[in-house]
């Protein structure tokens, strides 16, 4: 029966909360940089520190028990209330201190008016002495990032609201149809939207089927979550699909790529930064919103809304 909280014991809860968000022992394996066997160990002794068991594994699949989904909740609350306490007294001294976890969207930093760079860069001149941590992935999983808490924001485009998250819009993103210099479509001049729409496409797996889109294909034989995908089938010849025009631009230039009827297949999106409703942002990352809603606020041309 666990009596009082070691060091030990807050590792190991957090090495329980990342196999259950991985979704078992093995996905979680490269992220924790841990064999098998060893998560095992850890899980084993967590459980008998704690006197029953957290979660089933075996033949059967991984799953947690209805006691293993308790403690996971209790001990969420326990690193939030830990963060707090972390916040508020490195906040006495002045000085910024803990650990800040951002998310991005893969290809932004070719887009110019994003201006993450200038909020990190006014972020770094405050008086810190941050943990930075950053990762990029697609939309969805950044905002399954977010509810699961491992991330306090994320910036990206968001093809729909979810009630738990809160949206920030920042910049917009236009967007094309491209095929690559191997495609049949490259050499045509003016092909037709029928021609287009009955070629191989290679489909955005974070678009869901309600996105409004200039052109939807007849037929798909791949889905990519990354835009580097995309771009990979479309450099192969064998695929058309949707890329952010400022990335596609060096193989435009290159003639690797062509955009396919740009002035009526072109869109645009919009990038919000999201966090999750009710959980307050630890001191950094409050900081680091300020600075990054303040240089938007600033890009915008005079007589803007928002």
């Amino acid at each position: 029966m666990l009596k009082n909280v070691t060091d030990i014991d807050l590792r190991l809860l957090r090495l329980f909360a990342t196999v259950v968000r991985c979704g078992g022992f093995t996905a979680a394996q490269a992220e924790l940089n841990m064999s098998q066997s060893n998560i095992s160990m850890h899980i084993g002794n967590l459980e008998k520190r704690l006197g029953y068991r957290l979660c089933e594994r075996g033949k059967g699949g991984f799953s947690v028990t209805p006691k293993g989904r308790s403690v996971l909740e209790a001990s969420q609350r326990m690193f939030e209330a830990i963060g707090v306490f972390v916040d508020q007294a490195g906040s006495l001294s002045g000085r910024l201190v803990g650990d800040l976890s951002l998310g991005l969207a893969d290809t932004i930093v070719t887009l110019p008016h994003t201006r993450f760079g200038e909020a990190m860069a006014a972020f770094y001149r405050r008086d810190q002495e941050v943990q930075l941590n950053l990762f990029v992935n697609s939309p969805t999983e950044l905002e399954l990032a977010v509810i699961d808490g491992q991330v306090e924001l994320a910036i990206s485009y968001f093809s729909r609201t979810r009630p738990t998250l809160d949206y920030f819009p920042l910049f917009m993103e236009e967007i094309g149809l491209f095929c690559g210099a191997r495609h049949p479509l490259f050499g045509r001049a003016s092909p037709t939207k029928e021609e287009i729409a009955s070629a191989n496409w290679v489909m955005h797996g974070f678009l869901p089927e309600s996105s409004i889109l200039p052109l939807r294909p007849q037929r798909s034989r791949a889905t990519a979550h990354h835009m580097e995908a995309v771009a990979q089938m479309i450099l192969a010849g064998t695929h058309v699909g949707y890329l952010p025009c400022h990335y596609a631009e060096i193989w435009v230039e290159r003639d690797g790529m062509k955009p396919l009827l740009p002035k009526q297949l072109t869109y645009e999106v919009e990038h919000s930064m999201i966090t999750y409703v009710g959980r307050p942002l630890s001191e950094p990352a409050r900081a680091f919103v300020d600075d990054l809603m303040r240089v938007h606020r600033n890009s915008r041309p005079a007589g803007s809304v928002g």
